[in-house]
């Protein structure tokens, strides 16, 4: 019968190197894959949101809008002033 792997607890399938130090690198190895995994899931599901476009500030919205073409320029001289004032 042929062996591909020696009998011995250091040695044998999934053991990517022989002897302590193989111990030692496969644990590594294990520590950084759950820690991986972890982090994905968390990045994933991270309810973090994303600032707007465009600052907060309402001039800067009706700024934003006038570019955008969603209000005439009446309007926007109108609105700027109500802000204004």
């Amino acid at each position: 019968m042929m062996r591909f792997w020696s009998e011995s607890w250091l040695c044998g399938p999934g053991s990517y190197f022989h002897g302590p130090w193989g111990m030692l690198v496969n644990l590594a190895f294990w520590i950084m894959l759950i820690f991986l995994a972890v982090w994905l899931v968390q990045a994933a599901f991270s309810k973090k949101r994303t600032a707007p476009p465009y600052s907060s500030s309402p001039l800067e919205v009706l700024k934003h809008r006038y570019a955008a073409g969603e209000i005439d320029r009446e309007e926007f001289e109108r609105m700027k002033r109500e802000l204004q004032g």
